[in-house]
């Protein structure tokens, strides 16, 4: 390859890499990490360095078994007349009027249990709110890097990713090492693709 030939190839490299390589990080790589982040907490209930999350609290409290995530709990549990006569029960005033509620042994780890979740270590997944709502908030490329920031997409979401953060001590939704090794192995991949399309492969 002549000189001439082989700088035109890098002048073509890296007018692909200015132009397309931010739009591959913000259009895919982007994603990929809320993906991973997600996938990772909500089936390991591990945290960016690797723990697990903090254990769902075992102790007792009291619920009604009557909204849609519950019934399964008050089935299993205060299902029949005689169930609900050996459980405690209570009245509080909601809305103007009295509602019953049962204590549940074993806490908010046995409610989960009895609707069919994982009930030992926190993956933060049990409405979907949150999880819903996490992605990508806000992207900028200046010259010479491309700024991508991961939250809640709505108020709700960030609030519950703020509280939960704070109660686990450490941010739950925070990029390990490992995810982010992964996505610059695609990003390598990239620039390599574009090597391979220019000719100086």
């Amino acid at each position: 390859m002549k000189i001439n030939e082989a700088t035109e190839r890098f002048h073509r490299l890296e007018q692909m890499i200015k132009r397309d390589l931010p739009k591959f990080i913000m259009e895919r790589i982007a994603h990929d990490a809320v993906s991973m982040i997600h996938n990772r907490v909500v089936m390991t209930q591990k945290n960016f360095m690797g723990s697990k999350f903090s254990a769902y609290s075992t102790k007792p409290l009291f619920t009604t078994g009557v909204t849609e995530k519950s019934k399964r709990v008050r089935n299993s549990v205060a299902g029949s007349k005689a169930a609900r006569r050996n459980l405690e029960w209570i009245t509080v005033k909601s809305g103007g009027k009295n509602v019953a509620l049962f204590k549940l042994e074993g806490g908010y780890a046995e409610m989960r249990r009895l609707e069919g979740f994982s009930n030992r270590y926190k993956s933060f997944e049990y409405t979907g709110q949150m999880w819903r709502g996490f992605g990508v908030k806000r992207q900028r490329k200046t010259d010479t890097e491309v700024i991508v920031t991961l939250g809640g997409r709505n108020l709700r979401s960030q609030k519950l990713i703020d509280e939960n953060s704070r109660r686990e001590g450490i941010s739950i939704v925070n990029i390990s090492d490992k995810e982010l090794k992964k996505l610059a192995d695609m990003i390598d991949k990239e620039i390599q693709r574009y090597v391979n399309k220019v000719g100086l492969a």
